[in-house]
């Protein structure tokens, strides 16, 4: 790490080492000075996005280090010349904030749930602490978490990471509990030691929740810290530390039992070949993002603008401004979120009240009254009953009470549903008071039940009042439905995180089984509502609200929509894999609302999504029969716009890391260039020749990388203004030299 960092090029290169020497730096970051064009300070408001910094921090506990031998017996080749901040000044911070109070009051992640559990018994380290820069996906910084994820290693590893970052103006912070870390962060700088403070302090921060984290969060509010709204993020989903953990996680149990400085080492030397895998890599990723930008920009700006051009100007007009508003405003966000919608809708019980309120007004005017159970009450009676029939009644002394209720409510029923006995025979239908048969299977005969000529059996009214009730059962459903699907997923995430062995996993399991069951309830309850309402409405514009819920309209709003199988589609089924769903006559006789296994061939980005329709369905007001969909028109609108801004965002942010890549690629190869003559040899020709050789080979490699890229981002460079394109940079005399150079010291 030494030879390739270039120290043995400098006299005394490894006494003058200073902290982080030996990391690969990730060449698309903002690195003023190096890689950023003359004048960027001064870039129009619009473009600032494209200087940003963009990091994020997240912590593995699958990195944890048991206590095995010590520092004065195992310090470690270079503890802090890597990726890890030096131990002495990062410990004593630690000791000093040991009795910070994390508990999270938003979200239970495993960020927070292991700090003080068993876990931690006999470990000098419970895991590990990272920044990673979000756009290149290098690893930045890494703290040792002596007892979960704290908030005092967090800040230090953060304040660490920026340090490098001195004249930046802005940068945004991803963090899965950002949401209660940044609020105080402030304060907390007022602590920070003189090492990790002197950057962080002169940079405008702005909070950031990774997107798969994001919907396990409260929802009220949180849209201030959603990637998908903020502006210049493009479409980053800053979910760099799983990607980053993934392969690393296997390096666990083989430091688990090492001493500090040889894990340190063994650390430093992986995360070093990740960062590099990326350097090398950026041309082919970034080529490849780039074409998927495109295709993806022409979708959202094209959808987005047929969005528009429906919609009234003044109300664009209007919803913009407060698009603009908001994004502009700083954290806290004060003014009118654009993306929130109020879920209030009339429930069954304010229906049923309303019902009541116009029964007494009824009777109050001397309407005729049958008996001192209202219609509308018969009506609810019914509903409840169905509602029973449903959750199923196995013990002996339950059917009895549900017997009981059943005969009452068909004494009810004869009088008001008269024409039934009639019906019954015409039909051959047997009467309902059968005692032989279990109540729970006893079909009740509402007016839903019975053809169109319906008036005639039941009592004026009360089919109408039947279907009042039958649209806020689906309303209600509707919320059930996605109500429990969060609650599920929420469960879910929490389990996969933190639940360790079988038994607890178990436990966990029969949890989530009883909440999926009640998400089947709430099915059942909208399909049999909606086919009454349907019965005795007919077909009409009441079906673009509530419309048909099928197997594939039930999914997590954290979920893409489910891809249909294909044999013969790429990318869906390869190798050995099964099918993602099966076409059987199974799954069309019972809904499947199993979410939470998700391949990660399906996709999970909000940027292209496609929600089901049941988080989309705007309720309709009982009142006046209307739409009140202005609120929900607006959020979709914004969010449509958002969807359109970030992904202009991404190609534009493509194209200037680009850009910044081959700047920073020609400043290393000046730095390699210069490195051949740095050094006082004393008058060792060979050491001179050899040294020179190898600051020329690392040069050239930095020179055919530069020339590579330059190759495969050909046309995304063609896109950018003339003065700020690179591809004239060639005429730089060190390059011409640096070739001359390698051919004569041979050194391919």
């Amino acid at each position: 790490m030494l030879k390739r960092a270039g120290r043995g090029h400098v006299d005394d290169g490894v006494a003058m080492m200073k902290a982080h020497d030996l990391a690969v730096l990730c060449p698309s970051c903002p690195w003023p000075g190096i890689n950023l064009p003359d004048g960027w300070e001064n870039a129009p408001l619009e473009l600032r996005f494209l200087y940003i910094l963009i990091v994020c921090m997240d912590a593995n506990f699958c990195l944890k280090n048991q206590m095995v031998s010590s520092y004065s017996r195992d310090p470690g080749l270079g503890i802090g010349w890597g990726y890890f901040v030096p131990w002495e000044s990062f410990d004593k911070y630690v000791l000093n904030h040991t009795l910070d109070d994390d508990i999270s009051t938003c979200v239970g992640f495993a960020a927070l749930a292991k700090a003080d559990t068993k876990f931690s018994k006999g470990m000098r380290y419970t895991g590990v602490g990272a920044v990673s820069c979000v756009r290149g996906e290098f690893l930045m910084r890494l703290v040792n978490l002596h007892k979960g994820e704290r908030y005092a290693p967090m800040d230090y590893v953060f304040g660490s990471a920026l340090n490098d970052y001195a004249g930046l103006m802005y940068a945004i912070i991803s963090y899965d509990i950002a949401c209660q870390w940044f609020v105080n962060l402030g304060k907390c700088m007022t602590d920070w030691p003189a090492e990790i403070s002197s950057t962080a302090e002169s940079i405008v921060l702005t909070p950031a929740t990774p997107k798969f984290h994001e919907p396990a969060h409260k929802q009220q509010n949180h849209q201030e810290f959603s990637c998908n709204y903020i502006k210049g993020m493009g479409r980053s989903d800053c979910e760099v530390p799983e990607r980053l953990w993934g392969p690393h996680n296997q390096l666990g149990n083989s430091t688990k039992t090492m001493g500090p400085g040889s894990r340190h080492d063994v650390l430093d030397d992986n995360f070093g070949f990740w960062n590099w895998q990326k350097y090398v890599g950026m041309g082919s990723t970034l080529s490849r993002k780039y074409m998927a930008a495109i295709k993806e920009q022409n979708v959202q700006v094209e959808g987005h603008r047929g969005f528009s051009a429906g919609l009234p100007e003044d109300l664009v007009s209007q919803w913009e401004k407060v698009c603009m508003e908001w994004e502009d405003d700083s954290f806290p966000k004060m003014v009118e979120n654009p993306f929130a919608v109020n879920e209030d809708y009339m429930s069954e019980a304010k229906v049923e009240k309303e019902l009541e309120a116009e029964e007494a007004e009824h009777r109050h005017v001397g309407g005729r009254v049958l008996h001192a159970t209202s219609a509308d009450k018969f009506i609810v009676l019914a509903l409840a009953l169905q509602e029973s029939q449903r959750k199923g009644t196995a013990i002996k002394e339950q059917r009895s009470v549900l017997k009981e209720k059943l005969r009452n409510w068909l004494v009810l029923q004869s009088i008001y549903m008269p024409g039934l006995v009639q019906y019954f025979t015409e039909i051959g239908e047997p009467p309902g008071d059968n005692d032989d048969e279990d109540p729970e299977v006893v079909k009740l005969w509402l007016p839903s039940d019975l053809p169109a000529e319906r008036q005639a059996i039941c009592m004026e009214g009360l089919p109408a009042i039947e279907e009042r009730l039958r649209a806020v059962q689906c309303l209600d459903a509707l919320n059930g439905i996605r109500h429990t699907l969060r609650l599920k997923t929420r469960m879910i995430h929490f389990r996969n995180k933190n639940m360790c062995g079988q038994r607890p996993s178990t436990r966990a399991r029969a949890v989530i089984d009883g909440v999926h069951q009640r998400a089947l309830t709430f099915t059942t309850k909208y399909c049999v509502a909606r086919a009454a309402k349907l019965q005795l409405l007919g077909p009409g514009e009441w079906e673009e609200t509530l419309q048909v819920l099928e197997n594939k309209d039930i999914w997590s709003y954290t979920d893409v929509e489910r891809k249909k199988w294909d044999p013969d589609r790429r990318g869906n089924n390869e190798d050995d894999d099964e099918p993602v769903h099966a076409s059987d006559e199974e799954e069309e006789e019972e809904l499947n609302l199993e979410v939470d296994e998700r391949d990660p061939k399906d996709g999970m980005g909000e940027t292209r999504r496609t929600l089901s329709w049941i988080w989309r369905t705007m309720p309709v007001n009982i009142e006046d029969g209307t739409d009140q969909n202005e609120e929900i028109l607006r959020a979709e609108w914004c969010k449509s716009r958002a969807r359109a801004r970030r992904s202009t965002e991404e190609v534009l942010l493509l194209q200037e890391e680009m850009c910044c890549i081959l700047k920073f690629l020609t400043w290393k190869l000046d730095w390699w260039t210069d490195r051949q003559s740095r050094r006082d040899v004393g008058g060792d020709d060979g050491l001179g020749e050899g040294l020179a050789a190898f600051a020329l080979e690392q040069a050239k490699l930095q020179l055919a990388l530069k020339a590579k890229f330059k190759t495969l981002w050909k046309t995304p460079l063609q896109d950018i203004e003339p003065e700020s394109n690179i591809e004239n940079e060639d005429s730089d005399s060190s390059s011409d030299d640096l070739e001359d150079d390698v051919d004569k010291t041979d050194c391919t």
